[in-house]
């Protein structure tokens, strides 16, 4: 099974990719520099629950669809 961290990571390029947000501008967003941010989305650096929240405000995502693809015992975990 894909670790949630990967899986996460590639949900949020993906969205932010759809949304037509520039990686700049999720980091302005994150109060993170932009390698820390792509840190992010390539999954080298976990996201914090808070940053997730801010992540899915500035997409337009609910939390679901940052999770798209996990495996269901993770999503079971997280209520999902």
């Amino acid at each position: 099974m894909a670790d949630l961290r990967f899986v996460v990571a590639g949900n949020i390029r993906a969205e932010r990719a759809r949304a037509r947000v520039r990686q700049v501008e999720l980091a302005e967003a994150l109060h993170l520099s932009q390698p820390a941010t792509s840190a992010l989305e390539s999954g080298q650096r976990e996201i914090t629950l808070s940053e997730a929240a801010i992540i899915c405000r500035v997409l337009g995502v609910p939390l679901a669809e940052l999770v798209r693809g996990a495996d269901p015992d993770d999503l079971a975990a997280l209520g999902l």
